[in-house]
């Protein structure tokens, strides 16, 4: 935990994920990911999974367990709608370090409790946001998502293979 802790002090410090990439981020995720748009979150979050399989196909067999062989079913769709909120919860905390330490660590252990996972997957992830959420917002700043998300993405994985 204290590992933790540190990295996400270290992660959020204005050097590698600054006070402004967080606001940029936060600006920017409101604005995609207002509350009434439900069905755009699952859209959105459904794309970057899509990118995710294309890259690695056999990362699909991680999610047999909410159907990810079924896109249309109720599991995936619920699994989505999960991960956006991880997403949200993540971005909202950002300048708490405290607490975004807690959910990073909270979602790291959840992580490393899925047999089959590797770190390679989150990397991929994040290209995935990458290459997706400037399809949804014409302000998209790639650069302060990349130094913040990456990071937060390296905490939740360095567990992992």
């Amino acid at each position: 935990m204290v590992l933790v802790v540190a990295l996400a002090g270290t992660a959020f410090g204005d050097e590698c994920c600054s006070a402004e990439d967080r606001r940029e981020i936060e600006f920017i995720w409101h604005k995609i990911w207002a509350s009434s748009f439900t069905d755009r979150k699952v859209t959105i979050t459904r794309a970057i999974f899509d990118e995710l399989f294309n890259r690695y196909p056999e990362a699909k067999d991680l999610f047999k367990r909410v159907k990810g062989d079924q896109p249309d079913s109720p599991e995936y769709r619920a699994h989505l709608i999960r991960v956006a909120t991880g997403i949200d919860t993540v971005i909202n905390e950002l300048d708490d370090t405290a607490v975004v330490a807690q959910q990073l660590e909270y979602l790291s252990n959840q992580h490393v409790a899925i047999s089959g996972i590797k770190k390679v997957y989150f990397d991929a992830f994040v290209d995935a946001v990458e290459r997706v959420l400037p399809q949804v917002s014409s302000c998209f700043n790639v650069e302060a998502w990349h130094r913040c998300f990456r990071r937060v993405t390296s905490i939740i994985s360095s567990k992992l293979p």
